[in-house]
């Protein structure tokens, strides 16, 4: 294969991965609209239904010679060529409304011939058994009354005679009008999933970043799925939790490893974690580089800044244990040391946000911040800032200029590319250098991302109520939020 064709075969393969994570996304709404275009399609035909009756007749026609037919034509087939606009004629209908006594002709005549043999198949359609059947006895005993004139005298002898039709003949098939209706449906649905892949511009792999944004992406994150179970078990996302699995462990080492050595290129110790909109999992992805980082025996703090949402209470499974939060310190209520709570188990240090604060912007627009953040660079080798997302709000801009680098956090087909590049846009004006972005939620495709499992996500916290409300598609399954680590029960 030429070197042209190849890029060609890429995007083909990359479309068909999209369209199966689009089937996998909304095989909730296929089954939907294959149902209801089934039951459409029942509906209307059983609404328009007009049951009909059919009663027919085998005949032979004899004919007994006559100047009409001429030398060069039989008598067989003149009758078949003659026959069919006979019984079809003005005057056989008239013939039989008068016989019937009918002011209108309310059937339908068809007229089979048989090639190989002198015989004939009348069929009369009508809305009324008895009126069709009794057509059809009109039509034989008139028919030679109104050849006359064309073919002579003739003889009909009736071979068999079906009767008084017992049921209609154009019976509904109910399956028929379901099996059309799903087809209809799923013909629709693959067209909309079409378009929604063709037009979805969301990043979908690890390229897409260099692709679409111009930025690294230093790992992705498995999707990670809680199957249900009846006894109770730690379900918080952490790399101390040996059921998040090795795909999930292997990929925050592989986040730390690279983080320290991007932030050795410029000396930076504060990190500033953020994504473009709520649930893409920032918070859970700020706490487990804490957490890693402290593993590999680095003295490090977490600092929960998202003051409209503190979550990393929730992603630690701590938010009954946190006595001081970060706002109290802002306000100058209590000092850093008191609110510094120590996680011994794991060997992390956490500021973390006890409660939602109203005005966020103007409490993180103090110099506090700035004299907060000096003191823990004294103190530890790497501060981790878990912010809210820079596409909606301006507060993780406010904190960005108290830190040295960020993370950006994108969660896999969710939030659009032009959202992104407007959150990584709201940091580039802060001149915090982004050191890479991380692919969060990723799933298995035809291309594979290793043995990862996956994860599921829901709402993110109360984001509406201050910007713009995002709601993660939801499965009937029970899951943990990894955005916030809100546990959900469909």
């Amino acid at each position: 294969m030429s070197n042209k064709e190849e890029p060609n075969l890429i995007d083909i393969t990359s479309f068909l991965e999209d369209f199966l994570k689009t089937v996998r996304k909304f095989w909730i709404s296929l089954i939907i609209c294959i149902l209801i275009t089934a039951a459409g399609f029942y509906i209307y035909a059983r609404v328009h239904y007009q049951p009909e009756y059919q009663s027919q007749a085998t005949f032979s026609v004899n004919t007994e010679g006559s100047s009409v037919i001429s030398g060069g034509t039989s008598g067989s087939e003149q009758v078949k060529e003659s026959l069919p606009y006979i019984l079809q004629s003005d005057v056989m209908k008239n013939m039989v409304m008068e016989d019937l006594e009918l002011d209108t002709f309310p059937a339908q005549i068809e007229l089979e011939s048989k090639e190989s043999a002198n015989f004939y198949i009348l069929k009369v359609t009508s809305d009324d058994a008895g009126m069709a059947y009794g057509i059809l006895q009109s039509i034989l005993e008139n028919c030679p009354k109104a050849s006359v004139y064309v073919l002579g005298k003739i003889q009909i002898e009736v071979l068999d005679d079906s009767g008084i039709a017992a049921r209609p003949w154009n019976y509904m098939d109910k399956r028929m009008s379901l099996a059309k209706g799903a087809t209809v449906g799923s013909l629709l649905w693959m067209i909309f999933a079409f378009f929604y892949t063709l037009t979805n511009h969301t990043i979908q792999r690890e390229e897409d970043f260099k692709k679409y944004l111009s930025v690294t992406c230093i790992a992705a994150i498995p999707k990670i799925t809680f199957k249900k179970r009846r006894k109770q078990f730690d379900r918080h996302i952490h790399i101390y939790n040996d059921k998040v699995g090795y795909g999930f462990l292997e990929a925050m080492r592989t986040v730390r490893t690279r983080v320290i050595r991007e932030t050795k290129r410029f000396d930076g110790r504060v990190i500033l974690v953020t994504s473009s909109l709520p649930g893409e999992g920032k918070s859970t992805l700020a706490a487990n580089l804490a957490l890693s980082l402290a593993e590999k025996g680095r003295k490090t703090a977490l600092v929960d800044m998202d003051l409209r949402n503190p979550s990393v209470g929730k992603v630690l499974g701590s938010e009954a244990d946190v006595k001081y939060g970060i706002s109290d310190v802002l306000r100058n209520k209590i000092n850093i040391e008191d609110a510094i709570q120590t996680l011994d188990d794991w060997g992390v240090d956490v500021l973390f946000g006890k409660e939602a604060v109203s005005d966020p912007v103007k409490l993180l627009s103090t110099g506090r911040v700035e004299e907060m953040m000096d003191e823990l660079e004294d103190r530890y080798d790497y501060v981790v800032l878990d912010t809210p997302p820079a596409a909606m709000l301006a507060d993780a801009s406010a904190v960005a200029r108290c830190a040295d680098c960020a993370l950006y956090v994108v969660k896999q087909d969710y939030a659009r590319i032009e959202r992104i590049a407007e959150g990584m846009d709201m940091l580039t004006l802060s001149r915090l250098p982004i050191i890479g972005a991380v692919l969060n939620g990723a799933e298995r495709a035809l291309g594979g991302y290793g043995g990862y499992g996956g994860y599921r996500y829901g709402r993110y916290g109360n984001y509406g109520v201050y910007g713009e409300q995002v709601k993660a598609g939801e499965e009937n399954a029970e899951y943990v939020d990894i955005g916030e680590q809100q546990e959900k029960k469909v």
